[in-house]
């Protein structure tokens, strides 16, 4: 592909399928950390994004499209749920 001046070239982003909120991310790699044994906190407390004081404005809704990715390659993400726990298993490992 690489000296095929068809290909498409650009900026493509790339992600597993699917969107949730910093909480619910959080929560699937807790769960998934528990899932093999890990302690993990009690409770974790779900904020608005206003409540986070930061320098920088961020967006109400800022999912990553994949479309133009999916559309050039033919690649189809998988759910980020079901990648999460193999990640998190890999990461566990590593830091034994």
């Amino acid at each position: 592909m690489i000296d095929d001046a068809q290909a498409p070239a650009g900026v493509f982003h790339f992600s597993n399928a699917g969107a949730t909120t910093w909480h619910g991310f959080a929560q699937a790699i807790f769960e998934a950390a528990a899932a093999r044994g890990a302690k993990t906190p009690a409770t974790l407390e779900a904020i608005a994004t206003a409540d986070f004081p930061t320098p920088a404005r961020r967006p109400a809704y800022s999912v990553l499209s994949t479309r133009r990715l999916e559309d050039a390659y033919g690649i189809a993400p998988r759910p980020w749920r079901d990648g999460l726990p193999a990640l998190v298993a890999d990461i566990m490992e590593q830091a034994q």
